[in-house]
């Protein structure tokens, strides 16, 4: 009888100790699945940026903008595949202009849309600190009041994360 009154109080105090820990840490292991999804993107960016330059080592000719697609001239050449958004889990890679577009002029900059919602704004966040656009104990402001007339070129890190007008938030590697 005392081993099954031994065995409820083991229960009970693992039980306690699981939801204290999960009470204490449980930001913390939110945080840290922000912070792999933003080293994804950014890991995502400078691969593709590395094959855009490889592109322009091979073929002697500037990347033309375009979007990342299976059938884009960078795969399977010099990406194996397209890379996928971690934010959300879609080809949605872009070799853009100076604006940041493909319609028209040669590749000058890397960016993935990541969407409008908490979590990428939360993304945007730990990529603007992992890539040093803001200091780690600077607050996030993602109004992004420098942004009138900016440009990629502009920015003040090769790498980041902004916000545009439509409330979109962009992360970015410039080539």
């Amino acid at each position: 009888m005392s081993n099954v009154l031994i065995g409820i109080i083991g229960v009970i105090l693992f039980i306690g100790l699981a939801l204290a820990g999960a009470l204490i840490l449980g930001d913390d292991f939110k945080a840290a699945g922000t912070d792999t999804k933003a080293a994804a993107v950014v890991q995502a960016m400078n691969q593709t940026a590395n094959a855009v330059n490889m592109y322009s080592l091979k073929t002697g000719a500037p990347l033309r903008s375009v979007d990342v697609t299976n059938s884009s001239s960078l795969v399977p050449r010099f990406l194996k595949t397209t890379p996928v958004n971690p934010v959300t889990n879609v080809e949605g890679i872009r070799v853009g202009d100076v604006w940041g577009g493909v319609t028209s002029g040669n590749a000058s900059a890397i960016n993935m849309s990541l969407g409008s919602s908490e979590l990428a704004r939360n993304v945007c966040e730990s990529i603007q600190r992992q890539t040093g656009q803001i200091a780690p104990t600077d607050p996030f402001d993602d109004r992004n009041r420098n942004l009138q007339a900016a440009t990629l070129a502009g920015m003040p890190t090769p790498a980041g994360c902004l916000r545009i007008f439509s409330g979109e938030f962009f992360a970015f590697h410039r080539l």
